[in-house]
Formats: structure tokens, sequence, C-alpha cells
């Protein structure tokens, strides 16, 4: 069976690579396509909807809002990857944001369809437990790093996050997909944009990283490695 041109993909997710031909094909007519300009919030506290999120192109930020308004970023979301199960799974989530760092492309699925193949379909419903528990694992990973590393070192094990983008190590130079500003990779650390201006300034002139047309080139990666692990 042929896949409508320019569809979801979602044989390409790992939820979904367990269904055949044909589930894939019916559950993609559910899913309603959504684009988002770089820069615009594709949910809010005031717009929460009960529907999954399938990335297909484009990264997305999640981040949070202390009551003081301060920013913390809970993850990057890479293209074909999923987000928006916490609020299905009837998660509080009333302080979350999601926003578009590039221009996105996404297809969404309603609470109701996705509780329908979760009770029909157990093998779906196992990758979903493991997709949170990857999810939970990252947290637990982030907050160790705020309590026991300091900021250069969370900083480098940031950009290697961001360069690798789940690829695994590399030796060679990496660039970061996107052009982060100072602000935004301070919120992914907990601390402050000119703190992050300083160690990357510090990093560039070890040779750590360069900067190119506002985009960040890791040019060591194993130093990068050795800062976040020293």
């Amino acid at each position: 069976m042929a896949r409508q041109e320019g569809g979801p993909d979602l044989r390409a997710a790992n939820l979904f690579q367990d269904l055949s031909e044909a589930e894939v094909a019916a559950l993609e007519r559910r899913m309603a396509r959504l684009t988002v300009e770089a820069g615009r919030l594709i949910y809010s506290p005031e717009e929460q909807s009960e529907t999954l999120f399938l990335l297909k192109k484009g990264r997305v930020r999640l981040y949070r809002l202390s009551p003081e308004g301060k920013a913390l970023t809970i993850a990057v979301i890479e293209p074909l990857s999923l987000f928006g199960e916490m609020a299905l799974l009837g998660q509080g989530m009333e302080d979350s944001f999601a926003e578009a760092l590039e221009d996105c492309e996404l297809y969404v699925l309603r609470r109701r369809d996705l509780e329908n193949l979760l009770l029909t379909d157990p093998r779906v419903a196992r990758r979903l437990l493991d997709l949170i528990g990857r999810r939970l694992t990252d947290t637990e990973r982030r907050l160790a790093e705020f309590a026991f590393k300091n900021v250069p070192q969370r900083l480098a094990s940031l950009l290697l996050e961001l360069a690798q983008g789940g690829a695994g190590p590399s030796e060679g130079p990496l660039a970061l997909p996107v052009r982060y500003t100072h602000q935004q990779l301070a919120e992914m650390i907990g601390t402050y944009r000119e703190t992050v201006t300083k160690v990357l300034n510090d990093f560039r002139q070890r040779g750590l990283i360069r900067v190119e047309q506002g985009r960040i080139l890791v040019l060591d990666p194993a130093g990068l490695r050795e800062m976040a692990s020293s």
C-alpha cells in the first residue's frame, strides 16, 4: 500500500514501528497536519489540547516557567519524535510551553484516537511506556547535572547533546543544527545568559568551539567530553 506523499511517515517513529502498512494508513487518516513558524508557540498553558504531536520537520523546545517568570527548558524535540504524551496521560502541564525553534511541520493525534489504539494494540502501549521511561531518565539525568556539575560542565554536555542529535559520539567537527541564542542555552542548563556568554568565550579561546554566522561549531568533541566529565 503506497503512503500518501508528504504524509506523517508514522513508521519512522518508534511508537508506531510495529504497525502494519494498513494500520499505519488508517491512523494517518486520523491525523491533522500543522505548520508552525520559528519562534511561535505550539501550545501554552492557556491553549493546551489533549493531542499527541509527531514532529516531522524542524525542532521544538519544551520549557516551563517559574512563578517568577524564569524559563527552564525541559527538552529539545528532534524530527520524527513525539511529544505531548504526558498531558494525554492526565499529568498536570499547566506551566508548560512548546516553542518552534525552526519552521516546523507536525501531525497531531487526538487523545480519543490514541486511547483506542492503546486499548487494541499492546505493542503501541509498550512502546509508549518505553518513551515515557526514556523521558523520565533524561529528566533525572538533567537534575543530577544541575545538582552535581558546574556551569562549564553542564554547557559542555549540552553542546555535545545538541550537536550529536542522538547520533552518538563523534570525533570530527559538529555543527549545532539550530542557531541557539545565549539566553536559550542558559535556559537549558539553569543559569544566566551572561554566564553562558562568558563560558562560550572561554571554550572558543581553548579551541573547543567556533561560531560561524551565529551557529556554534564544535571543533573538539573529545575536549568537550573531557570538560563535561571532569
